[in-house]
């Protein structure tokens, strides 16, 4: 989710009189459907000539920000608190890197509901809308090291870099994410007997692949994912590991291709009452998701952090890197 420019000109006319006015460079901006604010100048004087000439500093584009609703964070799976809260006040683009900032609703009072859910303030950035991407491609998100806990401080900030070839950062989203299950008391260890896995070193675990509903859903809306076929996915200390093959015998479409597909592996928990679908424990980064088609049996791995929760299940799908193409 270029630079703004401007062009300083001044000119003088006197009776009898040729002043040459003096032109800065001059560049295209890109659209982005967002407001910047004033560019405010200053006066100034070339040492060449003493000519006045005006100085104008450049803004960093606002871009729209809102709060994901109830009903998207749901349909993700995120069961936590809701993500209403959050009072974003803006979202800005710098250079190459997206900061979003805020405050909360009542006050700044924040239940200690977060706190226990671990809940972190993560931001979203997207695309302008495009065919087949009603709601803009997702050009990255924050990461954990980078998103606040909910709650620390009154205001809040979040940044994310975003690369230049990625795409044109069009809007801003931010959401409340936990990161572990909830716990009733702060503090609260397990018991002895409390069983801290799901799976044994070396075990097996469900593997489904993601609908085409959630896929629409979350945002997805290339090819479907039912393409894929895992035959396994195997938990060995702490990585899970996603096998599989295609559909039709191995034929990928070269639909996959031009949307630049990859396949992502999720790891959840087992479901609790907060959390019927289970807790998102992590997805499979870039460089460990394979190229959708590049090979006809596939595999993708991701490592789970002991204390982030207990492995219970997979899902696969395909995920879109960029926008449809529509020739190589």
């Amino acid at each position: 989710m270029r630079s703004n420019n401007f062009a300083a000109v001044a000119a003088a006319a006197a009776i009898g009189t040729l002043l040459v006015a003096a032109c800065g460079p001059l560049s295209r901006q890109a659209s982005l459907p967002a407001a910047t604010t004033p560019v405010p100048t200053t006066a100034a004087t070339s040492p060449a000539t003493g000519t006045p000439q005006a100085a104008a500093a450049v803004p960093a584009p606002q871009l729209p920000i809102s709060v994901e609703s109830n009903r998207q964070m749901r349909a993700e799976g995120n069961d936590g608190p809701s993500s209403s809260i959050l009072r974003p006040a803006s979202c800005r683009l710098t250079g190459t890197t997206v900061t979003a900032r805020g405050t909360y609703a009542n006050g700044g009072l924040v239940p200690n509901v977060y706190d226990r859910y671990g809940d972190i303030i993560m931001l979203y950035v997207l695309t302008a809308p495009a065919p087949g991407y009603p709601a803009g491609m997702q050009l990255g998100v924050s990461d954990a090291s980078e998103s606040p806990a909910l709650g620390t401080s009154a205001r809040w900030h979040v940044s994310l870099p975003i690369s230049s070839s990625a795409g044109v950062p069009a809007r801003c989203v931010v959401a409340a994410q936990p990161t572990h299950d909830l716990q009733l008391a702060p503090g609260q260890t397990p018991s002895a007997s409390t069983p801290t896995s799901s799976a044994s070193p070396g075990g097996q675990l469900p593997i489904s692949v993601e609908s085409n509903r959630q896929m629409k859903a979350e945002g997805n809306n290339g090819p479907s994912s039912s393409i894929l076929r895992p035959a396994s996915c195997q938990l060995t200390g702490t990585t899970v590991t996603a096998s599989g093959t295609y559909a039709d015998g191995g034929f990928v479409p070269n639909v996959y291709d031009r949307y630049g597909d990859i396949i992502v592996l999720y790891v959840l928990t087992a479901p609790t009452p907060d959390y019927p679908d289970g807790v998102q424990l992590g997805a499979s980064d870039v460089s460990e998701s394979p190229v959708l088609g590049t090979r006809a049996p596939w595999n993708v791995s991701l490592a789970i952090s002991p204390p982030s929760g207990a492995p219970a299940r997979c899902v696969v799908a395909a995920q879109p890197t960029h926008d449809l193409q529509l020739a190589p």
